[in-house]
């Protein structure tokens, strides 16, 4: 068993050899800059870069090491210059541990290493946090690619009063998944770990209620993950748009966690939903539910064929994002507006609580608005409108259709992008939503756009399930707001490095 003091030194050293390491530290140009940054932040002169670099860095380290935050600031002015390198990653991580090393009263974790870096399931790791936190954290930093990282990184993070520590229960957790993969040995080493503190901070009555609350349970892989992406007019420049995201995979409940905010040329939407899709697949690499896009168009862009939108466009054989993923389309200017939604709720009950008896309602063209508006409302199973032109485009007619249909509180509307009265359009919309309720509507829809991309890139065009475009809004589903100004953002249920500063005391680890 080491002794706290060791355990602390042989953290500094591991600081130092990081920093050792690093272009930045090693250069005098920028280890000026670096020492700049972080006397200021730190409000206090740091002692200039010495000759001997070893010793200089090792009173530096255990200098910050002495103040509140003085670690963070530390790596996170390093941060500054050398953005997110792989020193950044490992400093963060050593950071964690230091914290872990004093919530824990100075304990000797390093028995829980070897077990806990063998799990490595980035979204395995993300639900077993989101579980033993309650729904409080859901999603954790990139660096946390292994159970011992999280199991850090979780180490002080607030419990509720009557609940055991977050980092406890992640353990628990743990030592239940690898009890079920055969690996008896090792779950009774965390177990035992656990009891040990348990008794010494006399938790064993809470560690007992965890291990009978049923929070264990796995969650269903039916229930979908979803990336939410909305696009919000400029309100000035028609050209350009912010385009915010919310990630949810918690299929224990519904917690959305926003992503950074963008300023873009129409132009580049795709281009950035691409992206975008191909970092969320890179975080999500291991799911195992499948994944729903949603798209949350204002007016103008509901023309736009955003599910047959690009992955892999750079290679000779790009792929349509339907090929991949349920795409939906949701309504930007309802989400925006609370006097529509009574009805939209009450809608949405009706189709969710009696789906056999919902039915659709086809509008005629030229029909009155104020009579379509009229008829929708006192139809209280009309819950899908199949509209007579197209939206986003120029035509008055078109917008007072779709505005009526979300002043009712029609939570789906179904429409051809190009002509609404094709033949083949409407024996398609005929199979979708006639006589048999509204449960099914997206898997049938599916079924058309399917049919669309067998016929290959040569044909799809003259398919109708090319050309089929669905509103599905989910009033119970809804996204978070966007970040504060709309400028770039650090996920607000993320355990952030920001989570973590002692100068916070609303988020201050606190020991039972």
């Amino acid at each position: 068993m080491r002794s706290p003091a060791r355990v602390r030194n042989e953290l500094v050293a591991e600081v130092v050899d990081v920093l050792q390491e690093s272009a930045t530290v090693r250069h005098g140009g920028s280890a000026e800059l670096w020492v700049g940054m972080l006397s200021q932040e730190l409000d206090r002169p740091v002692e200039p870069r010495g000759e001997a670099l070893r010793p200089w860095l090792l009173r530096l380290v255990e200098s910050c090491a002495q103040l509140p935050d003085g670690l963070s600031c530390l790596v996170r002015c390093l941060g500054y210059v050398e953005q997110q390198s792989t020193a950044i990653s490992s400093l963060r991580r050593l950071v964690d541990e230091w914290d872990a090393v004093d919530f824990f009263d100075g304990a000797d974790l390093h028995p829980l290493r070897p077990i806990l870096r063998e799990t490595r399931s980035s979204a395995g790791l993300a639900a077993l946090a989101r579980r033993a936190s309650r729904s409080r954290i859901q999603e954790l930093p990139a660096w946390c690619d292994n159970g011992w990282a999280v199991f850090l990184r979780l180490a002080g993070e607030n419990s509720a009063a009557k609940e055991l520590p977050v980092s406890m229960a992640f353990l628990a957790l743990v030592a239940d998944r690898l009890m079920e993969d055969g690996q008896a040995e090792a779950s009774e080493q965390l177990r035992h770990w656990n009891r040990r503190q348990a008794r010494t901070w006399g938790l064993e009555d809470k560690m007992a209620d965890w291990q009978r609350s049923g929070v264990v349970q796995v969650p269903p892989l039916h229930v979908p993950a979803y990336l939410m992406i909305q696009f919000e007019p400029d309100g000035v420049d028609p050209e350009r748009y912010y385009l915010s995201h919310w990630r949810q995979s918690d299929a224990e409940g519904w917690h959305p966690v926003p992503g950074e905010t963008l300023h873009l040329h129409r132009d580049e939407l795709p281009g950035e939903v691409e992206l975008l899709i191909e970092q969320t697949e890179e975080r999500w690499a291991d799911l195992r539910q499948p994944v729903v896009l949603e798209f949350i168009l204002p007016w103008e862009l509901l023309g736009e064929p955003v599910e047959w939108w690009h992955k892999e466009s750079s290679s000779s054989s790009p792929t349509p994002l339907v090929m991949d993923y349920a795409v939906l389309v949701r309504s930007f200017e309802r989400l925006r507006k609370a006097a529509w939604h009574r009805h939209w709720h009450n809608k949405w009950r009706r189709l969710k609580e009696q789906p056999a008896d919902s039915h659709s309602y086809w509008n005629r063209p030229g029909q009155s608005h104020f009579h379509l508006e009229r008829e929708l409302k006192e139809d209280e199973h009309a819950v899908c409108l199949v509209l007579s032109q197209p939206p986003g485009t120029e035509s008055p007619a078109a917008r007072q259709e779709y505005m009526a249909g979300l002043r009712a509180g029609v939570p789906a509307m179904i429409w051809h992008r190009g002509d609404c009265a094709d033949d083949a359009f409407r024996e398609a919309v005929a199979d979708i939503v006639q006589d048999r309720g509204l449960a099914g509507l997206m898997e049938r829809t599916g079924k058309w756009r399917r049919e669309a991309l067998a016929t290959g890139p040569e044909g799809w065009d003259n398919h109708v399930g090319r050309h089929l475009a669905i509103l599905l809004d989910d009033p119970e589903r809804r996204p978070g707001p966007a970040g504060p100004d709309r400028t770039p953002t650090e996920p607000d249920h993320t355990l952030a490095e920001s989570d973590r500063a002692p100068s916070e005391p609303d988020r201050a680890p606190v020991k039972p």
